[in-house]
């Protein structure tokens, strides 16, 4: 089976949502070109420095790879989290993260929930159990690392954060924000993101048109050997967003290509709200830590899961929102 495209070497790869077999050189090329397109629109080339979140698995390790093909090295910097979760938070694949980016000329810095918050994932989790809170540990993990790599952003001086998230991350995002009515986090969405505080560092997401299942074959292409461990919180309580993931692969088998039409459309109607919905403020920021929060809070997310855990101490309890 000869590739469709250079017409000369063994294809390895059927790219379902085109029809092509791809060789392997081709395949790489293929996802190279598209992550630099998605970064050309998101204007990263001309950028000064930029923050890559890696977590060590393949799609930090995709993103860095083909961000490097097109942007000085020097001009990308790695930031990596330890959430604090036993059996899942290993060294050794940290240390294997590393090798790759010094041989790419990418630095990595690394910082951890313990450090920067003063609990683990698995703490928070703990204490939010002992009093009978029926918070997911993504709902800790999703928040506390957002904070923690924009402040990474910001130490750095990045002109931008830029994430690993795929295609499927993406879609499932828009999904889930649809079924939720919040259309704050769908306006903040799209090719282009939306600034909404100036304590942000805008956060780009250079491969939201690559399937998740071309980063790994393109992982796997490429010879890397990174983290397969699935967080165990995942499979302990399944979220919405593993709903919407199972039934969303479910349209993408039965019609090949439905998540990038989704995309693609929702990035026209993404321009469109993002027209008529200005902006006229900035976000209010938490009382406790400074940080921004959502129109009509006191307090942040962040701060209000410590204090309903029992993490923060007992005076914080007044700002808490009446539910």
């Amino acid at each position: 089976m000869i590739c469709d495209n250079c017409k000369t070497r063994e294809a390895v790869v059927l790219q379902t949502h085109t029809g092509r077999k791809l060789c392997k050189e081709c395949f790489i090329e293929d996802v190279r070109k598209r992550v630099k397109l998605e970064a050309q629109k998101q204007e990263l080339v001309n950028s000064n420095k930029i923050l890559l979140a890696v977590s060590g698995g393949k799609d930090s390790l995709v993103l860095a790879d083909t961000l490097s093909q097109f942007i000085n090295p020097s001009k990308l910097i790695a930031f990596n989290i330890n959430e604090g979760i036993r059996g899942y938070n290993r060294s050794e694949d940290v240390k294997k993260l590393e090798e790759y980016l010094k041989d790419l000329g990418i630095e990595l810095i690394k910082s951890g929930f313990k450090e920067e918050v003063g609990f683990s994932l698995d703490e928070m989790l703990q204490a939010s159990l002992k009093r009978n809170l029926n918070v997911s540990a993504c709902t800790f993990c999703g928040g506390f690392r957002r904070k923690l790599i924009n402040e990474a952003g910001i130490k750095v001086d990045a002109d931008y954060v830029a994430t690993g998230h795929n295609l499927d991350d993406e879609v499932q995002t828009i999904i889930i924000n649809l079924i939720r009515g919040d259309l704050l986090r769908l306006i903040r969405l799209g090719d282009k993101p939306l600034i909404v505080s100036s304590k942000f560092v805008m956060r780009v997401k250079p491969l939201r048109k690559i399937y998740e299942w071309e980063t790994t074959i393109y992982a796997h292409l490429k010879g890397f050997e990174f983290q397969e461990t699935e967080c165990p919180y995942i499979s302990q309580k399944p979220t919405l967003r593993a709903k919407v993931r199972e039934l969303l692969y479910k349209l993408e088998e039965k019609k090949p290509g439905t998540l990038l039409r989704i995309l693609e459309q929702f990035d026209e109607i993404s321009e469109k709200l993002k027209k008529e919905h200005r902006l006229t403020s900035e976000l209010p920021n938490c009382i406790i830590c400074g940080e921004p929060t959502t129109p009509g809070r006191t307090i942040c997310k962040n701060c209000e899961l410590l204090i309903r855990s029992g993490l923060m101490p007992q005076e914080y309890q007044k700002y808490l929102p009446i539910s």
